[in-house]
């Protein structure tokens, strides 16, 4: 079986050798594998867990919340905006197992932190999940945006460049179908993606922005 080196890093890192700034190559190997993302994760877990408030039907609250998830994750990171955002984006993975299927990649173990699975389901209960207005009102939610968002900001923060929101917004798109979350593409999976784009461009830039300020946007069914 191939390596995560090869199936997964790989072809992304090509990806950014072509489209993306040299120090922004560096930057993603080097926070794929740094402990400190894996510490960062862990601690970000176990404060969804354990001191992140009840989920509500409130998309006000849940706003803050997710406000909240970010600031802890820059608190945690030391302001490392990189380090935050990747931390984040396992922080709100609302699985458990995650072995995607990827196109010509094939099967990929992607190397999160270990998760007891008492802890994963208190941390999935409390992600906040009523984030638009047409947010399904069942047990997920969108939940599942949490982490398209996050992603999307991360991946958009590190190359630095505005070249590559739709191809990071797809592939996104890709490994929410692939990770089982979605059976089929989804619309507004692909808006979420390029809100999340947009702040990371702005965290880029230098604003002193939050998650609430891009996610209160209105999704628009076409």
């Amino acid at each position: 079986m191939k390596s995560i080196i090869t199936r997964f890093v790989v072809p992304i890192f090509l990806l950014l050798i072509f489209v993306g700034k040299t120090s922004a190559q560096v930057d993603f190997l080097k926070k794929m594998f740094e402990p400190e993302v894996f510490q960062v994760t862990e601690k970000l877990r176990r404060y969804i867990e354990n001191e992140l408030p009840p989920v509500t039907h409130d998309r006000t609250a849940e706003m803050k919340d997710i406000d909240l998830i970010f600031a802890k994750g820059m608190e945690l990171s030391k302001k490392q905006v990189g380090t935050a955002l990747l931390a984040i984006s396992f922080a709100v993975l609302n699985r458990t197992d995650i072995k995607p299927t990827f196109p010509l990649l094939g099967i990929i173990t992607l190397p999160l932190p270990a998760e007891d699975s008492a802890d994963a389901v208190a941390r999935i209960n409390k992600l906040p999940r009523y984030i638009f207005p047409d947010s399904p009102q069942n047990k997920w939610g969108d939940s599942d945006k949490l982490v398209h968002f996050f992603g999307s900001a991360y991946l958009t923060y590190e190359t630095g460049t505005k070249k590559l929101p739709d191809v990071i917004g797809n592939l996104i798109e890709q490994g929410e179908v692939a990770f089982k979350l979605d059976t089929a593409a989804d619309p507004r999976d692909v808006f979420t993606n390029r809100l999340g784009q947009q702040f990371g461009a702005a965290l880029n830039d230098g604003r002193d922005v939050l998650p609430s300020d891009f996610l209160s946007a209105t999704y628009i069914k076409k």
